[in-house]
């Protein structure tokens, strides 16, 4: 049965994948139909998550590793590979490690590398590696492979693309939550500053994106202490000049936790000296 007759992802069809991306024989036009037919039916059908660990425990993840290596200069086949690759690691909770074992998170980091000014190639790794660096040993591992530094150069070349923005900010914020326990400490200091500059940045361009401006915050609250926990007095006052970039809180509904309670507006004001304007 040809991939292009499946309607559902089910096993038959896994095996159908399995078979393309390991024959040596199949064309780059070959592997691109097949991969453009299975990430379709990932996004319409909704596989059951016993199905991607089934499929977790083959050779693909392997293969498919092998597929972005082998063509990464055929960015339609790479562009592919990461998706698929991001939906299925993604969308099972014991997937995950067996395509960090297959190479995963260093090849997305390669297509990062190889295609810099791709916008297209950047949204699809940092979409790979926000679904790989969930729990804290792949976040680490990621860190230590320098993702942090990849991540920041693509908010900056795409600072216009949202699902760049986003995935970026979410797999910073899982780096930051499991990959710097120490984050306070001086030698992070100018990473720290370059995410920040960089997520504020990505709350200016992106001003009415909620989704944005929530995973943002979150982001910000890892590495700036105090963020959002006392009220701008500027905004209370009727404007604040650096509107999104503002590290206080415009309005009670703002606020962040401070300690075990909830900041409850009375006497949580502060002015310009580190912040508000």
């Amino acid at each position: 049965m040809s991939l292009q007759e499946f309607k559902v992802v089910n096993e038959a069809l896994l095996e159908s994948v399995v078979e393309l991306i390991s024959c040596s024989e199949a064309t780059a036009k070959n592997i691109k139909d097949g991969l453009l037919k299975f990430n379709s039916l990932l996004i319409t059908s909704a596989p059951s998550p016993q199905l991607l660990e089934t499929l977790a425990e083959t050779d693909f993840p392997r293969s498919m590793v092998q597929q972005i290596q082998w063509h990464q200069d055929h960015p339609p086949v790479v562009g592919l590979a990461l998706q698929i690759l991001a939906r299925c690691a993604g969308a099972a909770e014991k997937a995950s490690s067996f395509y960090l074992r297959a190479g995963a998170l260093e090849a997305a980091l390669l297509v990062m590398d190889r295609h810099p000014k791709h916008g297209g190639l950047q949204n699809a790794a940092l979409f790979l590696l926000r679904s790989l660096v969930k729990d804290s040993a792949s976040a680490r591992q990621a860190v230590s492979n320098g993702a942090v530094d990849r991540v920041l150069a693509a908010l900056a070349l795409c600072l216009k693309g949202r699902e760049v923005q986003y995935s970026g900010l979410v797999a910073l914020r899982y780096m930051l939550e499991a990959g710097y326990p120490n984050r306070w400490q001086d030698s992070l200091k100018t990473v720290r500053a370059n995410i920040q500059e960089a997520t504020l940045q990505a709350k200016v361009t992106h001003q009415s994106d909620e989704g944005i401006h929530k995973v943002a915050d979150q982001v910000l609250a890892l590495v700036m202490p105090r963020f959002k926990e006392v009220l701008c007095w500027h905004f209370q006052s009727g404007w604040c000049r650096l509107g999104p970039k503002c590290t206080y809180a415009h309005g009670l509904e703002e606020l962040r936790s401070v300690g075990r309670g909830k900041a409850s507006g009375k006497g949580y004001f502060r002015g310009a000296f580190a912040g508000g304007a």
